[in-house]
């Protein structure tokens, strides 16, 4: 019977992570709603429109993104990044 491993760090070492967020001064609210609405605060700030925009391979027009990507809507502006997946489910990250 196969077993699950977790990963070990030598498997893993190499993997770049992409993430809409990055480290530094500021507060963000992320909210998420689907079948109930969680909301949390965390330390960090939005990458800007351009940086997300050139990591989802779209175009970002007078400063915002409104685009299908795999699936989900994104829809951006300075501040604020919305996520809309095929399930229903939304996720918001702003400034708080």
């Amino acid at each position: 019977m196969p077993c699950i491993h977790p990963p070990g760090a030598d498997r893993v070492k190499e993997m770049k992570e992409e993430s809409f967020i990055r480290e530094g001064k500021g507060k963000l609210k992320v909210t998420i709603e689907g079948s109930e609405t969680l909301e949390t605060t965390m330390s960090g700030r939005l990458k800007s429109v351009e940086e997300v925009a050139e990591m989802l391979g779209v175009e970002a027009k007078d400063g915002k993104i409104e685009a299908v990507v795999d699936g989900v809507k994104v829809r951006m502006e300075k501040g604020k990044l919305e996520l809309e997946f095929e399930s229903g489910d939304k996720m918001r990250i702003e400034k708080a």
